[in-house]
């Protein structure tokens, strides 16, 4: 018998072995392993990996756990709520999250680490964008809010400007400039803070 013809036969009592039993018992593979004794040790490897495969498939399809379902529903409701204050808090403006936190807008901006006037002008729609994440990140941070109820809230500041402090020499009025341009025009930021709110990171 060549090695061809062995390998076919050998394929084929495996397979018959396998159709016969997916999860074969000790005696059935002793008799296989009796009846082709040359296939042997294929019979018994083959009816290794059938049972691992056969329990593999029951473990997954194995009822979950009373404290697996609890710790899923409780994370699940936990995501819901958290989902539900996010869109609330996307329908608000920055100054009703600030009050809703219990915060002044002085505090954030020391919470934040800048200048009070830098967070002014965003709060009433005076800072365009693209706002860096260094700042939106921190601001959203102290506010506990995520990056996409801050870009909400930006863009309806944006839509509903108020007006800054009024100069002696000028009647008040809105001007909405670029955070880049807000940053670089603070006198009360030092360079070395200019350069770290300015970082794109």
């Amino acid at each position: 018998m060549t090695k061809q013809n062995r390998d076919q036969e050998r394929d084929a009592v495996l397979y018959a072995f396998h159709e016969a039993f997916a999860r074969p018992t000790a005696a059935q593979i002793i008799e296989w392993a009796k009846r082709y004794p040359e296939f042997a040790d294929d019979i018994r490897a083959h009816a290794a990996i059938a049972r691992e495969w056969d329990d593999n498939a029951h473990a997954t399809a194995a009822e979950p756990s009373e404290s697996l379902l609890a710790a899923a529903y409780s994370r699940t409701l936990n995501l819901m709520y958290k989902a539900s204050a996010a869109n609330k808090d996307a329908q608000r403006t920055f100054q009703e999250i600030i009050a809703a936190r219990n915060m002044t807008l002085p505090q954030v901006a020391r919470a934040v680490g800048i200048d009070r006037a830098v967070v002014a002008d965003l709060v009433s729609g005076r800072m365009s964008g693209p706002i860096r994440p260094v700042f939106s990140r921190a601001v959203a941070h102290v506010l506990a809010i995520t990056n996409d109820v801050f870009d909400a809230l930006h863009r309806r500041a944006l839509l509903q400007p108020t007006l800054g402090l009024a100069k002696a020499a000028h009647a008040p009025s809105i001007v909405v400039r670029p955070y880049d341009d807000i940053i670089r025009t603070c006198d009360e930021l030092t360079p070395h803070e200019k350069k770290k709110w300015l970082e794109d990171a």
